[in-house]
């Protein structure tokens, strides 16, 4: 059986090296991307806000950093689904109307990206600046939030993980979760 689609959620960790990441996802399988909030996220984060506010001001740091991941020539989409080719959901719109998931810190763009995954019923590949395997231990270290393991572990999501700074991680990352 292989995957119909792949969940590709990019940190914003990666905004400066926005284009070669993108170049590394082939067009061989529908991919939503999922824009991590980045340094758009890091003033949500200083401003210090109530956790309901500073949830919504982050999600809408994702459609910021997904706004600016599109001027490399993608497409945009307010929908949850998986169109042909490569597309970045902006996803604060689906996520005010439907609101499934925690209002705090310990919820960022990972757990965001797993929601996302398990909705389409779909693979989950977190595109971070460092290589690792997915284990509880990484929401310790801060490398993924502290709500994406147990989520996807009750959700079921299959979730990996590639390092944007190598080249060629994220290509085989989507080979191998195609492979599903």
């Amino acid at each position: 059986m292989h995957a119909k689609g792949i969940v590709l959620k990019i940190g914003g960790s990666l905004i400066d090296v926005s284009k070669p990441v993108l170049s590394q996802i082939s067009e061989n399988i529908p991919v939503l991307i999922i824009p991590g909030g980045g340094p758009f996220a890091d003033f949500v984060r200083e401003a210090e806000k109530d956790d309901n506010t500073s949830h919504w001001n982050a999600i809408l740091a994702m459609d910021r950093f997904g706004r600016y991941l599109s001027t490399f020539g993608f497409r945009v989409t307010k929908k949850l689904s998986f169109d042909d080719g490569i597309s970045i959901f902006l996803p604060y719109k689906i996520l005010k109307e439907r609101d499934p998931l925690p209002h705090s810190w310990e919820v960022t763009s990972d757990s965001i990206a797993a929601w996302a995954a398990s909705e389409l019923n779909a693979p989950l590949i977190l595109v971070k600046s460092v290589s690792a395997d997915y284990s509880e231990t990484l929401s310790a270290s801060g490398v993924i939030d502290e709500f994406i393991f147990s989520f996807a572990e009750k959700k079921g999501v299959d979730v990996r993980i590639a390092n944007g700074r190598v080249n060629g991680e994220i290509a085989f990352a989507i080979e191998q979760a195609t492979r599903l």
